[in-house]
C-alpha cells in the first residue's frame, strides 16, 4: 500500500471524518487492506466502467498517490450526505487506498457497516459483562461491502454490484452519485444472460428432439471462443449457434439488447474462462453419466451422437488410447 485513508460515515455526525493512516507489511491491517484490493480485482460481479476526460470521475481520480486525499476529500463528503439523507443507506467506516498490483497504479475506496461485535468479560471481582471487543476487526472478504477500484492510467473502474433506494429509484449509488458513471453489466452476470437466453430462444424456436442437441452447440462455441480470444461474443453464438433460424437469431439479439449485453467482445478473468470450459455433464435416461470437456461436445472427432430410427441414441467416444477405472 503507497497510500491509506480511514473514514467515519456516520448519519449522526455533523461531517464525514477522515484522516491518513500509516501501515507496514507486518501489520495485520495492511494484510487486511491487501486481501480487499486483490478481492476486488478479480470479483466477476463487478460493474465496469470506461471514463473519457470530460467525466467527472476524471477530475477525482488521482494521477499519482499525492492525489489520494482530494479524491477521498470529495467522495466522502458524497457519500456521508448520501448516508445522511437516506435511511437505507447504512452509517459505516470507509478505507481509502492507493495500491500497486502487476506494476499497475489504482486507487479504491471500501465501506463497511459499522460492527457491533461484544464479548463477555470476568472483571477482577468476579463480575461479569458485556463490552466492545475492540480487537475484533471484519472478515477480509467483499460480503457486505461496498467498492469501488479505479485504474486512473487506463480510465477504468470496477463497482460493487449493489442497490439501494435513493429519491424512491433503486440505484447503484456509488457508480450514480459517487462515480458519476453509467455501468456496464457484470462479466458474471454477461455469462448468465447469455447462458439463459440461448437455452430459452432454443426451446422455443427448435423441435423437441434438436433441443439437447443445440444446447451443446452453444456450451461448444462458448468454451472454444473463450479459450481462443479469452472473450465471450454474442455475434460469435448467433454466427454458431441461431444461423439456421432468423427467428431464433432475432429472439437472442433482441434478449440481449434488453439486458444491455454489448455486441463486441467481452473480456473475462481466468475464473471464468475456467468455468466455461470445464467439462460438462451428459446424463443419459438409463443413468449413465459422462463428463466430456466443453469444447468436445459437439466434435464429431471425439464425439459423436447417432440417432436411430427407433429414437434412441448412441454415443461414440473417439480417439481414446486408454481407459482408467
Amino acid at each position: 500500500m503507497i497510500k491509506t485513508f480511514l473514514c467515519t460515515l456516520d448519519a449522526s455526525l455533523p461531517c464525514a471524518n477522515f484522516n491518513e493512516v500509516f501501515y507496514d507489511e507486518e501489520d495485520a491491517m495492511y494484510g487486511y487492506i491487501a486481501k480487499l484490493c486483490a478481492a476486488a480485482l478479480s470479483d466477476t460481479s463487478a460493474k465496469t466502467a470506461v471514463y473519457g476526460e470530460d467525466d467527472a470521475l476524471e477530475q477525482i481520480a488521482p494521477a499519482g498517490p499525492e492525489g489520494l486525499e482530494a479524491m477521498v476529500s470529495t467522495v466522502a463528503d458524497t457519500m456521508y450526505e448520501l448516508v445522511r439523507d437516506n435511511a437505507t443507506l447504512h452509517s459505516g467506516s470507509a478505507i481509502f487506498a492507493y495500491f500497486m498490483a502487476e506494476e499497475q497504479a489504482y486507487a479504491a475506496m471500501f465501506k463497511m457497516p459499522f460492527l457491533e461485535m461484544y464479548t463477555c468479560r470476568v472483571d477482577a471481582q468476579g463480575a461479569v459483562s458485556w463490552v466492545l471487543n475492540s480487537n475484533v476487526m471484519p472478515k477480509p472478504t467483499l460480503k457486505g461491502c461496498e467498492y469501488f477500484v479505479i485504474d486512473p492510467s487506463n480510465r477504468t473502474a470496477r463497482v460493487a454490484d449493489v442497490e439501494y433506494y435513493i429519491d424512491d429509484c433503486k440505484v447503484n449509488y456509488i457508480a450514480e452519485h459517487v462515480l458519476c458513471l453509467p455501468m456496464n453489466v457484470s462479466e458474471k452476470k454477461t455469462v448468465e444472460v447469455m447462458r439463459e437466453a440461448a437455452v430459452e430462444v432454443i426451446r422455443a424456436c427448435y423441435p423437441k428432439e434438436q433441443i439437447n442437441e443445440k444446447i451443446m452447440d452453444y456450451r461448444r462455441e462458448v468454451a472454444e471462443h473463450v479459450e481462443a480470444t479469452g472473450s465471450v461474443s454474442v455475434p460469435s453464438v448467433e454466427k454458431a449457434v441461431f444461423s439456421d433460424s432468423e427467428e431464433a437469431g432475432n429472439r437472442y439479439r433482441e434478449r440481449m439488447e434488453k439486458e444491455q449485453i454489448r455486441r463486441e467482445p467481452i473480456a473475462v478473468s481466468p475464473k471464468t474462462e475456467r468455468a466455461l470450459t470445464k467439462k460438462t455433464r451428459i446424463v443419459t435416461d438409463n443413468g449413465i453419466e459422462l463428463l466430456v470437456p466443453a469444447n468436445y461436445l459437439r466434435n464429431p472427432d471425439y464425439v459423436e451422437y447417432v440417432q436411430a430410427d427407433d429414437g434412441k441414441i448412441t454415443i461414440l467416444l473417439k480417439e481414446i488410447h486408454a481407459i482408467e477405472v
